[in-house]
């Protein structure tokens, strides 16, 4: 991008003015000029994260906006962002010029106050923003190296999140190097988990889920590289297969749950092995519906260690754009639907409802329906190339 990048006079945003998806709306509205202390920025591409939806439905009753008055103060959501400096402010220049690239650390507290960039402060679904002090003097930017696609960018929060889940999950914070693995699920960020387990060096995958349609997005995007890794990739559709047919009881040296309901995990307990590793990664929907019931004896004698997390710090950001940019792990295998800013309502939705066995990537600056990858590539494994020749695309009409 150029120092004389012509900025429009308009942009669109994606505003909530009340509780409910269906209160989302798609708005035109002024490009704001950045102040002394700001910085103009281009949204260039957003993941849709289910934390989007949840904030969509509760409205101002959702805990980081509580008692907002959204009919005057509408909220702009999305916080999985990937974005280029256009324009600085005159107390900006020194550190920003035209074409920087960030990700910014959604969780964010400024002067004592949580602001979180896409709740609080306004977020990514929009195309042109003005970001200023409680983001920049926090040092929740974070540069992106130049390689990396904007969906590689983007989608580097929700792995930080897979990768702060494992800070209390061994000693090198990963799963057993030569173990048995076994993913309770394969969503979106189950997709994520299972990478990382390949490039951890785990020797014996399990992946099981009732989907289908997820399973094969697993083998499609992630089974070469399981193959590469000479690790054994086993998926089980517990819908049709008996999971104990393919791992024992007491076997699994590391168990991540991505399902959010607590009958699976007090049913999956009896799979680890001595020393073994419980890891709940996923939220579940209530207090009352995240009850189990664990023999405190079995888990003395069995060495069990149970961790979960949600969230992540600002180092978990910077490590998994670092392990992006050395390709240690691609965002890109987790994109399984691309559209544009016009598309991001039905997007939440399609979140909402489990549409797509991957995540969806919006790209503000694009006037295009919700488009499954398998329609734009072959096989629909995303990537910088298929990124670049959509974006080119869009640019020559």
């Amino acid at each position: 991008m150029s120092a004389d990048f012509e900025i429009p006079s308009t942009q669109q945003a994606l505003c909530l003015r009340a509780a409910g998806l269906d209160q989302l709306t798609l708005e035109r509205m002024p490009v704001a000029q950045p102040k002394d202390d700001e910085i103009l920025v281009r949204i260039d591409a957003v993941g849709i994260c289910a934390s989007d939806v949840k904030l969509a439905i509760q409205g101002n009753t959702h805990a980081r906006i509580r008692g907002l008055d959204l009919s005057a103060q509408p909220i702009i959501p999305g916080h999985e962002v990937s974005l280029t400096v256009v324009k600085a402010g005159r107390a900006r220049t020194k550190d920003y010029q035209p074409g920087q690239r960030y990700a910014v650390q959604a969780n964010i507290v400024y002067k004592g106050q949580e602001m979180c960039y896409g709740y609080r402060l306004p977020g990514a679904m929009q195309q042109f923003q003005c970001i200023g002090s409680p983001v920049i003097d926090t040092n929740s930017l974070l540069p992106v190296d130049p390689k990396l696609g904007y969906a590689q960018a983007a989608l580097a929060e929700p792995w930080a999140c897979v990768y702060y889940s494992y800070y209390r999950h061994r000693a090198e914070h990963q799963v057993l190097r030569g173990g048995t693995v076994w993913y309770v699920g394969a969503g979106p960020l189950g997709l994520m988990h299972i990478e990382k387990g390949i490039a951890d060096g785990a020797k014996k995958i399990v992946v099981s889920e009732l989907s289908q349609t997820r399973l094969d997005k697993v083998r499609q995007n992630l089974g070469p590289l399981a193959e590469k890794a000479g690790a054994e990739l086993i998926l089980v559709n517990t819908a049709k297969d008996p999971l104990d047919k393919y791992l024992s009881k007491a076997e699994a040296d590391d168990i991540v749950i991505l399902c959010p309901v607590a009958k699976v995990v007090e049913q999956a307990i009896p799979f680890l092995a001595f020393e073994g590793y419980l890891n709940v990664f996923a939220g579940f929907p209530s207090r009352d519906k995240s009850n189990i019931i664990l023999n405190l004896n079995d888990m003395h004698y069995g060495g069990w260690t149970l961790v979960a997390s949600s969230g992540s710090p600002i180092e978990a950001l910077a490590q998994t754009l670092a392990d992006s940019a050395t390709g240690k792990i691609d965002p890109n295998n987790a994109v399984a639907c691309v559209g544009g800013l016009n598309a991001a309502k039905e997007a939440l939705q399609a979140v909402h409802d489990g549409t797509y066995p991957g995540r969806i990537v919006i790209y503000p600056q694009l006037d295009m329906p919700l488009t499954d990858t398998t329609k734009l590539i072959t096989q629909g494994r995303w990537s910088n190339q298929a990124e670049q020749k959509l974006l080119e695309s869009a640019a020559s009409k």
